[in-house]
């Protein structure tokens, strides 16, 4: 005779946790489980494979603007930056060589997807410090 056992509702939490952990590993689903967090409250911003990416409120050319002001902020010199009504490029260096992409797409009137690479492999915490400097120099 086979034992039942009731799972526990903390017991729940580890298991849907454990599944969602195994769709992460699948091709494509990714960007789904990042959807769905957003969709739940959080901010809108996600790390994945090593860049930063979220949503702005800002056509590419002010992303552009406002990531050159950022770059100057915090100290990452510049290399170049370009910018047209459909996409964005700013690309830096920081005082440790790693370089700096930032990249926007239009996404619709006047709002940019947004993406963050830092060095080969990203940094996630610089990541994030450079992406709230553009979202507050949009805002100046």
């Amino acid at each position: 005779m086979v034992a039942k056992r009731r799972i526990g509702n903390g017991h729940w939490l580890a298991l849907v946790m454990a599944l969602a952990g195994g769709l992460l590993a699948a091709p494509g689903c990714v960007l789904f489980v990042a959807g769905a967090a957003a969709g739940a409250g959080a901010a809108g911003v996600a790390y994945v494979k090593g860049e930063m990416r979220g949503r702005m409120e800002a056509e590419p050319r002010g992303v552009e603007k406002a990531a050159v002001k950022a770059f100057e902020v915090l100290e990452i010199r510049k290399i170049s930056a370009g910018a047209s009504a459909l996409d964005a490029e700013v690309v830096g260096r920081t005082a440790t060589d790693k370089k700096v992409t930032v990249t926007a797409k239009a996404a619709g009137k006047a709002e940019s997807d947004v993406a963050i690479r830092v060095g080969v492999f990203g940094d996630e915490a610089l990541s994030r410090r450079i992406y709230d400097e553009i979202k507050a120099q949009l805002h100046h």
